[in-house]
């Protein structure tokens, strides 16, 4: 429930006037083409995409053919054709499907490992202690581990599994193998990385050659939470600076050395997720796909690799 006053976006709306009014598909139309330049020559269905696929969410592909965005010049550069931008924006389409089908092999892997290594050291049932956790507090004081804790036990009692059903209606403790199937990628990461059995987090790091660094294996899974998110949001990839950057291991970097990529880059995310799919499969069909649809147009492939830092 919404506390009066307690959401920032909430103060904003009572304390100022809408001035920003909505704009029929017609009237973008006009705004696009007549007022900023675009050509949609031989292109029939503008019409419809901006339906079909947001307003905003294609301005974050304008803006590399505008003049200049950051200070609201946002004409487009003579010869700026609609195509331009929607080669990207359905090439990023089918890039985050394979994204997403990386992402989703790495959580089934991460959540199968970290429960079969805990379990085998110790921890089948510890995992609701929180003891079992490191001493981490956030910004506002609140400690890390209380939020983790509440949030698996929220998820525990939210489980419509069969197998999570049959331990809650028998009043029996969930053992970690049937907790983790209840748990999203965002809790599992950080019940890795808060986990004190060190042991087991160590034996799953090696499983997935994460490196023997704790700290390091534990960003490079937050990472790949932060890139699935994303993509489940559907969000731009092209030209993307990505926040949260995953660390590269020296035999990542060694594989992948002939690409040229900046750190915040879409791409140094991509060449973690490849190498450790590649990795959990045995074999590269999974990175020939990604980099097969990534290379399939210069332009494209540029915009993952370079990200644009508007204001």
């Amino acid at each position: 429930m919404l506390k009066s006053g307690g959401s920032f976006f909430y103060q904003v709306a009572q304390g100022y006037a809408m001035t920003k009014q909505p704009k029929t598909i017609q009237e973008m139309m006009t705004l696009l083409v007549e007022e900023r330049g675009l050509d949609i020559t031989g292109f029939s269905d503008f019409s419809t995409v901006l339906l079909d696929c947001n307003y905003y969410r294609l301005s974050g592909y304008f803006r590399a053919f505008q003049i200049d965005p950051s200070h609201g010049n946002n004409r487009f550069r003579n010869g700026t054709h609609i195509k331009d931008f929607m080669i990207p924006y359905l090439m990023d389409e089918q890039l985050r499907l394979l994204i997403l089908r990386g992402t989703s092999s790495l959580e089934q892997t991460l959540r199968a490992h970290f429960a079969y290594y805990l379990a085998q050291n110790g921890g089948a049932y510890s995992y609701t202690e929180l003891s079992s956790y490191k001493t981490i507090k956030y910004s506002d004081g609140t400690e890390a581990r209380e939020v983790l804790i509440e949030n698996i036990h929220k998820w525990l009692e939210r489980s419509s599994e069969v197998c999570i059903r049959h331990y809650r209606n028998n009043n029996e403790p969930i053992p970690i193998w049937a907790a983790v199937e209840a748990m999203p990628f965002d809790t599992l990461s950080k019940m890795i990385s808060l986990h004190t059995n060190t042991t087991a987090v160590d034996e799953l790091n090696q499983s997935l050659s994460l490196g023997k660094n704790r700290q390091r294996a534990a960003q490079i899974i937050h990472s790949m939470v932060y890139l699935r998110n994303i993509c489940s949001h559907h969000c731009r990839l092209w030209n993307r600076e990505i926040v949260l950057p995953p660390p590269v291991l020296d035999a990542t970097a060694e594989r992948y050395g002939s690409y040229a990529y900046e750190d915040r880059s879409v791409w140094k995310s991509l060449i973690v997720l490849m190498d450790l799919i590649d990795g959990i499969k045995k074999n590269s069909t999974y990175s020939s796909m990604l980099i097969k649809q990534a290379e399939s147009n210069d332009n494209y492939f540029w915009g993952l690799c370079h990200p644009k830092r508007w204001h």
